[in-house]
This record gives C-alpha cells, sequence and structure tokens, in this order.
C-alpha cells in the first residue's frame, strides 16, 4: 500500500490559503547576450501561490538552516506552496510578499514520494 502524498500537498495549500497570505515566486531567465549594449535582458515570470511568513526564533536558529547561511536580524522563515501549478523553487529566484521583494537564501523542499508538499525558504529583503 502506497501513501497518497497528494492529498498532503492538497492540504498544505489548504491551510496556507486559510491561515496564509499570497506569496509571489518570480523566476528570472538570464536573456541571450546582446553585443550591441555589451549586456543581456532579464525576463521574470511570476508564480501566485500562498505562504506563512513568520520572524526566526530562538529555538530554530541553527536548527533549519544549519551550516547554509547564517540568520540576521529581519530574516524570515516562508512556507510556501504554488497555486495550482507545479513550480519547482531555486535559490536564484525571489518572493514578493505585498510590496517587498525578497532575496531567497536557502530553501528546502519537502518532496516525499517525488510529491512536493511544501516549500521553506529562509529569505532577506
Amino acid at each position: 500500500m502506497t501513501f497518497n502524498y497528494s492529498n498532503s500537498a492538497a492540504t498544505s495549500l489548504r491551510l496556507l490559503t486559510k491561515f496564509g497570505q499570497t506569496v509571489t515566486l518570480r523566476k528570472i531567465s538570464q536573456g541571450e547576450y546582446d553585443p550591441s549594449t555589451s549586456g543581456s535582458t532579464n525576463s521574470t515570470t511570476d508564480y501566485l501561490g500562498k505562504g506563512a511568513v513568520f520572524d526566526f526564533k530562538e529555538r530554530q536558529l541553527g536548527t533549519n538552516f544549519a551550516g547554509a547561511s547564517l540568520i540576521e536580524v529581519g530574516d524570515k522563515h516562508c512556507l510556501w506552496m504554488p497555486d495550482g501549478a507545479t513550480i519547482a523553487a531555486h535559490p536564484a529566484d525571489k518572493l514578493v510578499i505585498g510590496s517587498d521583494v525578497w532575496t531567497i537564501l536557502n530553501l528546502k523542499t519537502l518532496e516525499p514520494g517525488g510529491t512536493v508538499v511544501l516549500y521553506e525558504f529562509h529569505i532577506r529583503k
């Protein structure tokens, strides 16, 4: 008997929708190099999702993201799920919460059985 992780993913999204807020994942794609401008133009694609944003608590320091990056004052911890689409989050992406754009310092994907149930981000403005 196998466990249906898609039900867990649906529960995550339902709870984040009820208790969280809209959080947008912004994917930035680098365009081709243009020799006439000596640069490239980036394009962005936004994916809506639901998230819950928290301050890091003392008990979390050194446990959630140990060794990956130092937690500084003002950093946030975000739990996120996309609205309906299957999106793979990457550290080069950004999170948009309200009018603020946050840099992803670290991310964890809760993905048992190959089904993404939840993304966990360490973010900084």
